[in-house]
């Protein structure tokens, strides 16, 4: 049967009550399908960022407790609402959300999508090779990163299809504005800003970021470092590294903030000083469309984003040194600074809109319901 033109009943279901990158993703694909006329209904933790952010979308929301890969009342749930909303999707996000969901919908006649956001790669015993493999029919991979990881970690490469996270071009646009935070923490409209958007994750590299600072600011002591992400368990080791290193005054941690355009606004440049693989970072996305120059650490995910002298510059993981100097020549080149803004805005528009997420989701899962075979 021809399905194109008919409305799905598709549900997204995600964890966590914080806002990350794939609680934007997942509302801005639901906001997106919604408003072609598919039946979305986002499947979230009550009380969280996304049920707030989806309910005031006018999206269908239904709250769900999750507490663990074995909660037997989440997947009964989900199964009920599965079977009376009639869903011919089950997008799935997170591996918690993932296992509820691939144990909701069997023989349901529902099929599973699910959607893989790190680079890690999966576990091999039997249940894993169960739940990614055989209990779903299609794996998108954000990144080509996130992609190859899959199909080593022993995912038929023929079920994984690449399909790039969006950046909201209108909210991240390099017209907004960056001079009330300026004033809000009492920087110069022409002093240095270079920030870095991550929760304090080990991960993350901060305690790299730290110490590049400290270099940076021997030859630049005007730069404000900014560290915009949700404090938690990191945050004091980091603060304490900023005092012995003398430069708690220049580093600021400011939080989880919700007017993060603001900050890309006010950066002169952002980096992403990440030690390992990730999917396909937020944070440069959204600075290069705010036409904000990067600098990232040459890993899975930041390579498909930082074209090295067209949108930014790669440096080694857990360098501090080659960081700095990276981060050095771009403020001391307003010019290339400024090329490689232009560039990255153009990068975005072209590969990374909404619009495009949203058009070829859309379409692979037309595919799967006319042919749950058509990726095999």
């Amino acid at each position: 049967m021809d399905t194109m033109g008919k409305t799905l009943r598709i549900l997204q279901i995600n964890s966590g009550i914080g806002w990350s990158g794939s609680h934007h993703q997942v509302y801005l694909l639901s906001r997106g399908l919604a408003e072609r006329g598919h039946e979305v209904t986002v499947v979230c933790e009550p009380g969280g960022h996304l049920m707030e952010k989806a309910r005031a979308a006018g999206l269908m929301v239904a709250p769900l407790r999750m507490r663990g890969q074995w909660d037997l009342q989440a997947v009964w749930r989900l199964r009920r609402w599965i079977k009376e909303r009639r869903i011919e999707i089950v997008n799935t996000h997170k591996p918690l959300p993932h296992t509820l969901g691939v144990l909701a919908a069997g023989w349901t006649g529902a099929i599973v999508v699910a959607t893989r956001r790190v680079s890690f790669p999966l576990r091999r015993h039997l249940f894993f090779r169960w739940k990614w493999d055989k209990a779903v029919t299609g794996l998108i991979a954000v990144s080509k990163g996130v992609a190859d990881s899959l199909i080593a970690s022993g995912i038929p490469e023929k079920k994984v299809v690449t399909i790039y996270s969006a950046v909201d071009l209108d909210r991240f646009h390099p017209d907004v504005s960056g001079e009330a935070l300026r004033r809000e923490f009492g920087i110069s409209s022409n002093a240095p800003v270079v920030g870095q958007v991550a929760d304090l994750r080990p991960y993350k590299g901060y305690g790299v970021l730290i110490e590049a600072a400290a270099l940076v600011l021997k030859e630049m002591p005007d730069v404000h470092f900014f560290c915009i992400g949700h404090k938690g368990t990191e945050y004091e080791k980091l603060y304490q590294q900023t005092h012995r290193l003398g430069i708690a005054q220049q580093v600021i941690f400011t939080g989880f903030r919700q007017d993060v355009e603001a900050f890309y606004a006010m950066m002169t440049l952002c980096v992403n000083s990440t030690t390992i693989g990730e999917g396909l970072p937020g944070s440069l996305r959204e600075a290069l469309a705010m036409q904000v120059p990067v600098v990232g650490t040459d890993v899975s995910g930041n390579r498909e984003l930082v074209i090295p002298d067209r949108t930014g510059v790669l440096v080694p993981p857990r360098d501090p040194r080659s960081l700095a100097e990276a981060i050095l020549d771009l403020l001391r080149d307003p010019a290339r600074r400024r090329t490689m803004g232009l560039e990255g805005r153009r990068f975005m528009e072209a590969e990374f809109s909404v619009r495009t997420m949203v058009n070829r989701t859309e379409s692979l899962y037309r595919n799967l319901i006319k042919d749950p075979r058509f990726l095999l």
